[in-house]
């Protein structure tokens, strides 16, 4: 597996006003290239900012241009070591890789772009358990090594004695901050079955932060940055009302449930382009999906993804392990539209430009189909054995507010480039999400006792335009047309065919490389939904 070449510094600014912490993050395309290629093996195997304000803690999230995860600058030690570290809201161990890891001195393979730390170089270095810290993620990457505490800094304040883990043995070659429940932590599984105090709890045990909260906004596919709020929202960032959706618990055995993963009921997928409006998803549909930053794609149901490849004119490669569009894709107008919580919830428009992705070849050029179009990767995969999983390709389109102490996500369509800033913060830990209405039909998606999600109202079309009913085949696409660029209204396309072109072999290349993803510690919580 090839190991990072690059990393992008993060600019971390420092929190202007109290109790809110602002955190700028970059994407990393390098780190989404090895992930998206483990995830093409699965594909291959299966044979188919910006004025803060006291209260909260801001973050720069640096983007590398090219959609990949997020990465920003912390400093751990006494003194201070600068590393960066990927950002995930699917894990929850934030660790950093040591110096003496092998991975780190190799490199030729890339070593530790994002930095190493060194324990014997900082005088406020204290382990707190030898071997204990051992994590691994669903992509079959992991990290083991000690549970230390530290100085930690991280936009612009400073929290001391933070536990953290020390990656002495690593197949990955750059930290990871978690920031999802602390009952997801590597040692719960893994370890001696404890639970630590981490991140997003840490900053607010020390009055950085009134709550144990955040929101996410990663911007474009475009844009160099992004950021992740600590203890308030920036009513800037997003257009429109945020709405709150419940998170599901997940179900223990032998009974009971636990808060793990940013588990919601995705409720609605439409798709709308020039020609039409098509309902993907029947009115009782619901299913469990988990939203993760640490996710370069999004997957999908199986059959849900089917018809979504049959609307763009994608095709799933079992010898490239990637699915393919025509790069021309990214210029047509259209998008698919994401509900959540029933009717009446929130919904997500992500443009179809949003999901095309680059593929390159090992010339650095761009593989054509045989018509001479350039040929580019959709950001959605089918899930197969895997979770419903909304990454980086939806969570672009979306402003997200995480409440972990009342378990909600709140959702609203984000405004792309956004210059000006209005940061609120929570008024205390428990208070409600700043600005946000709760999904008023969410009490008809209830979990059975299995844990599935079922519901008991009847959805409507989320797309603009004329109402839409649910035909995924029988009356055909109305929208296919409209992304493919040809003339009619209806589209009686093959579903296998591309829009880029007819041809028994669409693409004409030996070998490429292509950018992939890394499910950074799923756990499916609220099992599977059922409908009322």
């Amino acid at each position: 597996m090839a190991r990072l070449a690059t990393l992008l510094v993060a600019s971390v600014l420092s929190s202007a006003s109290a109790n809110t912490v602002r955190w700028n993050i970059a994407q990393n395309s390098e780190v989404q290239a090895q992930q998206i290629a483990r995830r093409s093996l699965a594909i291959q195997r299966r044979g188919v900012e910006l004025g803060a304000r006291a209260d909260t803690v801001t973050v720069t999230l640096e983007n590398a241009v090219v959609a990949g995860l997020y990465a920003a600058n912390i400093t751990v030690g006494t003194p201070g070591q600068n590393l960066q570290v990927q950002i995930d809201t699917g894990s929850s161990d934030l660790w950093v890789p040591s110096s003496r890891a092998s991975i780190c001195q190799n490199t030729q393979e890339g070593g530790c772009p994002g930095g190493s730390f060194t324990a014997s170089k900082s005088r406020t270095f204290d382990v707190v358990e030898e071997n204990g810290f051992n994590i691994s993620y669903v992509d079959g990457t992991g990290s083991t090594g000690d549970y230390f505490q530290d100085t930690l800094k991280i936009g612009g304040e400073t929290l001391q004695a933070f536990e953290m883990g020390l990656a002495t043995d690593s197949t990955i070659g750059v930290g990871i901050m978690g920031i999802g429940y602390n009952s997801s932590e590597a040692n719960v599984e893994a370890g001696n079955g404890t639970v630590y105090v981490n991140l997003p709890q840490a900053m607010q045990n020390a009055g950085l932060i009134n709550a144990n909260a955040y929101s996410l906004w990663l911007d474009d596919l475009q844009s160099s940055t992004g950021t992740v709020l600590f203890g308030g929202i920036d009513t800037k960032k997003f257009i429109g009302d945020l709405a709150s959706v419940q998170i599901y618990p997940s179900q223990l055995q032998g009974g009971g449930t636990v808060f793990t993963s940013f588990t919601v009921a995705f409720t609605s997928l439409s798709a709308t382009s020039e020609s039409g409006t098509d309902q993907l998803t029947p009115s009782n549909y619901a299913v469990p999906a988990i939203l993760d930053s640490g996710t370069t794609i999004t997957l999908l149901p199986d059959d849900i993804a089917t018809i979504i490849f049959q609307e763009l004119g994608a095709e799933e490669s079992k010898e490239l392990g990637a699915v393919v569009v025509p790069c021309a894709l990214a210029t047509k107008n259209g998008s698919l539209n994401y509900g959540f919580g029933g009717v009446g919830g929130p919904t997500i428009s992500v443009a179809v430009s949003q999901l095309v992705l680059p593929l390159t070849l090992p010339n650095g050029q761009t593989p054509q189909y045989s018509n001479g179009a350039a040929a580019c990767q959709l950001g959605i995969q089918a899930a197969g054995d895997l979770p419903t999983l909304f990454g980086d390709t939806f969570l672009r389109s979306a402003y997200v507010v995480y409440d972990l102490d009342n378990n909600r996500i709140a959702l609203a369509q984000t405004d792309f480039n956004a210059t000006d800033s209005n940061i609120v913060a929570f008024e205390s830990g428990g208070a409600a999400i700043p600005s946000a209405t709760q999904a008023p039909n969410e009490a008809a998606v209830t979990q059975t006792a299995s844990g599935n999600p079922k519901v008991g109202v009847a959805a409507t079309g989320t797309g603009n335009g004329a109402a839409a009913t649910y035909n995924p085949t029988a009356t055909g696409l109305n929208a296919a047309s409209g992304f493919r660029g040809t003339s009619t209204s209806t589209s009686t396309t093959s579903p296998h065919k591309s829009g880029a072109g007819a041809g028994a072999r669409p693409f004409q290349w030996s070998a490429f490389f292509v950018g992939v993803i890394s499910m950074l510690g799923m756990g499916l919580g609220g099992g599977v939904f059922a409908v009322l």
